[in-house]
């Protein structure tokens, strides 16, 4: 039971973390710093994106999308974070 609560938990904070980034994007692009980032996060920002849109918007959580938002989401952050 607690490692059932354990993983919970952690899946929670996933979809947090995903969320903060997509607000970091947002916010990237409202003030227009994007032309400053490198390309190998701008190739981040665009994968994450279109998983993004395809895993939360368009309601397809297969488990290979989202693990993959989930690994993208945790580069781009450490991507973003270095850059800032």
């Amino acid at each position: 039971m607690l490692k059932e609560q354990g993983y919970i938990l952690n899946v929670e904070e996933e979809y947090k973390q995903i969320e903060s980034v997509k607000e970091w994007i947002h916010q990237i692009h409202e003030s227009g710093t994007f032309f400053n980032l490198s390309l190998k996060t701008l190739e981040l920002i665009r994968r994450f994106n279109k998983l993004y849109t395809e895993v939360i918007k368009n309601d397809n959580p297969t488990p290979g999308n989202v693990n993959q938002l989930i690994i993208i989401s945790k580069g781009l952050e450490s991507e973003l974070v270095q850059e800032n």
